[in-house]
């Protein structure tokens, strides 16, 4: 079923139910250990970075109404610095696109990423990016048909504090 609801640019007025549906984002993806432990203030910290992306010259959140008033999804869009020594210097990251479950299925996402693509163009952007968690198939599966191919794994381990043990000789 598809929706002829438009996408548009959050306001601050926007910024509690994006900031509750991040939350639900979150709960949805406690598989992924980067969203195990969210620290105190960790909702405030989000919610103050929404609020950057609402309102920052190279930054935009997208939304989609719902006839209730409320919102249906979302997808924020910021500008980022690759390092130095690859290029393109600067792409666009696209964070946390969330429709919520009841309004999937009407073309929610493909015009989020439509709007973020436009976007991209008017920032003079030659690339975007979008991460999702190893552990979740649905999510990569989403960003292949949508056209994102994976480039990088990031792996990580905690650090064991009892290993290696201390010695106060050098290893050769």
């Amino acid at each position: 079923m598809k929706s002829d609801t438009a996408v548009r640019r959050a306001t601050p007025e926007d910024l509690d139910e994006i900031t509750a549906m991040w939350v639900h984002y979150i709960r949805i993806s406690r598989k992924n250990p980067a969203y195990k432990n969210i620290p105190p203030g960790g909702i405030e910290a989000r919610r103050s970075l929404f609020e950057r992306h609402v309102r920052g010259p190279d930054s935009a959140v997208f939304v989609i109404d719902r006839p209730d008033g409320g919102l249906e999804g979302m997808l924020s869009c910021c500008v980022e610095e690759n390092v130095p020594y690859f290029n393109p210097p600067r792409f666009g990251r696209l964070q946390t696109p969330y429709v919520r479950p009841e309004a999937r299925g009407r073309g929610h996402l493909r015009r989020l990423l439509d709007a973020a693509y436009r976007w991209a163009r008017e920032m003079e952007l030659t690339e975007v990016r979008t991460y999702t968690s190893a552990l979740d198939e649905h999510p990569n599966r989403l960003a292949e048909e949508f056209g994102f191919e994976a480039f990088a794994v990031i792996r990580r381990t905690p650090i064991a504090w009892d290993y290696p043990a201390e010695s106060s000789s050098e290893s050769t």
